[in-house]
């Protein structure tokens, strides 16, 4: 890739670059509550549960964590194929890379490829004492995902008609619907109905030609 055709690309990140999982089931193996996150995975998924109750519900289970042990715990997480040399090529085309998410914002932070996104969003915790509160202090839903974005570019002078957007599933349908082009990567069946190109593969670098 020599020039970006699209000034921004923004990523989603559980189920898309985080294959087959999610950073609260990556945790929740860690920190032994797995099937109490399957279950709200499952509801949230069903359509059973909105992200607010998903947040709510699942914010008490990382009560007096550290940050340090939550990215020790991340560390093993399964990133698809292809992700460093993707996002690379990406940055070295002249693209900005945010990180739309409605994970855990303080999870995302201690990502291995954080670094490499100017933004990141997500739902938010404070921390008490050096360590997480086990509280909500701000929720993030499909509609904030897309807000998220839209601010990000609005301050940088980018049109939401000249970003990419990467993702997997209903959270990212509006950001689909909004944006100049979408992706659905290994999808679900709202996302890929949304999307204007559709996905599957196990190496990220599939979606270069779809960007160039």
């Amino acid at each position: 890739m020599t020039s970006p055709r699209f000034p921004v690309v923004a990523f989603d990140l559980d189920g898309t670059l985080l294959r087959r999982t999610t950073t609260s089931l990556v945790l929740a193996d860690a920190m032994g509550h797995r099937p109490a996150v399957e279950e709200l995975e499952r509801l949230y998924s069903s359509y059973e549960i909105d992200n607010i109750e998903f947040a709510s519900r699942e914010a008490a289970l990382f009560s007096g964590a550290t940050p340090e042990e939550i990215r020790r715990h991340l560390r093993g997480a399964p990133w698809i194929a292809g992700t460093k040399e993707t996002l690379t090529a990406l940055a070295d085309a002249g693209s900005t890379l945010l990180l739309a998410t409605l994970a855990w914002q303080f999870a995302a932070e201690q990502l291995e490829y954080r670094s490499w996104f100017a933004a990141v969003s997500g739902a938010g915790m404070d921390l008490d004492g050096g360590v997480l509160s086990g509280r909500v202090a701000h929720h993030i839903d499909e509609d904030g995902k897309l807000a998220f974005v839209q601010e990000w570019c609005h301050a940088h002078g980018v049109g939401l008609h000249e970003i990419a957007v990467v993702g997997d599933s209903r959270s990212d349908v509006p950001l689909f619907r909004a944006a100049g082009t979408s992706i659905a990567l290994n999808a679900t069946a709202d996302a890929r109905a949304a999307a204007d190109h559709v996905i599957d593969t196990e190496d990220l670098r599939d979606i270069l030609p779809l960007l160039g």
